[in-house]
């Protein structure tokens, strides 16, 4: 009987052991990363440094598991359970990051989009909170400008004909809808423009971006400008982009409806 059991463990894979050991430890340090970043105990930095190092964990326990069913393949080893498990895993976490470099690669390396680049709305409350590490609140212009008209035509603003008031109105709701803490708002004298500021968080690791609405009358028309920046890294993977574009589809929608 002993001799049988020293025999089956001498079958099994070590490959595919290690591989399962590492995806299993792995899952529980990126969740944890997730966790502490969503809560502000660790900064971006800190954050983003343990993300990489779990990524490339998640990377040597998949490449252990497919050496392991090459080698439960060819030799006869037991440990196929624990090889797809690891493989499985593996996978699985490192689906998306791997789809968001791949897909930023592709985009223009800016972090800063706004449908008025000449005249973008500012931050000013956003101004007081963003730490010194963090990206400048300062449109940078120029290059990034003409990256963004090339890259993310659709990015432009919306105008209606409307009261300012109950656009502003609407704006209001539709970023109440979108969980965005609000952070400011600022009507001009006259009531000839409105002013709206708040964050957001990126749906996984909670990155903090901020956002700028500016609301005012243009001729006979309400023009409704945004900006949407993230506080760190040089790249937003076209984060910013996409929700300006869908918040504004749904600005129009929401208005459509209201008539």
């Amino acid at each position: 009987m002993i001799r049988r059991r020293l025999y089956a463990e001498i079958r099994v894979s070590k490959l595919a052991v290690w591989s399962r050991r590492i995806a299993v430890f792995a899952l529980p340090v990126f969740l944890l990363a997730i966790l502490l970043h969503r809560l502000g105990a660790i900064e971006y930095y800190p954050a983003l440094v343990l993300v990489f190092a779990v990524l490339a964990i998640l990377t040597l326990s998949l490449l252990l598991a497919i050496a392991a069913l090459v080698v439960i393949w060819n030799e006869g080893l037991k440990g196929l359970g624990s090889a797809l498990l690891a493989l499985f895993l593996s996978a699985a976490l490192l689906a998306y990051p791997v789809f968001e470099v791949v897909r930023g690669v592709m985009l223009p390396p800016i972090n800063d989009v706004s449908t008025d680049t000449a005249d973008p709305p500012q931050f000013a409350a956003i101004a007081k909170l963003r730490p010194q590490n963090a990206n400048p609140v300062q449109y940078a212009g120029g290059q990034t400008a003409e990256l963004q008209k090339a890259f993310y035509p659709a990015v432009r603003p919306a105008e209606f004909d409307a009261e300012l008031s109950e656009i502003a109105s609407a704006v209001s709701t539709l970023m109440q809808r979108r969980g965005w803490r609000n952070l400011d708002i600022v009507q001009a004298s006259g009531n000839s423009a409105v002013h709206l500021e708040a964050v957001t968080m990126t749906a996984i690791m909670g990155f903090r971006e901020d956002i700028a609405i500016r609301i005012r009358r243009v001729g006979n028309m309400v023009r409704v400008d945004m900006r949407s920046a993230s506080r760190y890294g040089s790249r937003d993977f076209g984060t910013n982009a996409r929700r300006i574009e869908s918040f504004l589809a749904d600005l129009v929608e929401a208005r459509r409806r209201a008539h």
